[in-house]
């Protein structure tokens, strides 16, 4: 008999990421930024080479669009700047990268970010902590590749075979 763990599964995932959400939501205001671009500045912390709008929307799965518009109040508040492109203009290929003061903001956010995950891995072995993102990288690839092939087909539901 095929255990059904869907629900479960659904349950845990969207409470582990609606307690990231919240953490994300009270710490960003007192760091005098938005939620969203907390973790662009970590991103562009472990990317010292910059990442154009695009990779930086890839990475953190948000539209474009979204990116460009939310990078413009990092820039002027100057967190990050544009670098390359040509001349004075920032174009597709145009990086971001973190000035002094994003630097700062990014060392701050990676140490709360570890004070975090050491309380979220309270109890849990380095084995276990292993397999587990072992497992949740399968799973993301698996669940990736079912929408990819449902937008590729255009079927309002998901193949089984």
């Amino acid at each position: 008999m095929e255990l059904e763990r869907f629900g479960k599964f659904t349950l845990l995932i969207d409470g582990i990421y609606k307690s990231i959400h919240k953490i994300k939501l009270d710490t960003a205001p007192y760091l005098g930024i938005k939620s969203v671009h907390v973790f662009w500045v970590y991103c562009l912390r472990t990317h010292p080479e910059g990442l154009t709008a695009t990779e930086l929307a890839a990475l953190s799965e948000i539209d474009r669009s979204l990116v460009s518009r939310e990078v413009a109040k990092l820039c002027a508040d100057g967190y990050i700047t544009y670098v390359g492109g040509s001349g004075k203009r920032r174009n597709y290929n145009s990086r971001l990268v973190l000035m002094e003061k994003g630097l700062e903001l990014a060392e701050y956010i990676r140490k709360e970010a570890l004070i975090i995950q050491n309380r979220a891995d309270e109890g849990i072995s380095e084995a276990e902590l292993e397999m587990f993102y072992t497992v949740l990288e399968k799973l993301n690839v698996n669940f990736s590749n079912m929408v990819k092939k449902k937008e590729d087909t255009s079927s309002p539901k998901i193949e089984t075979e």
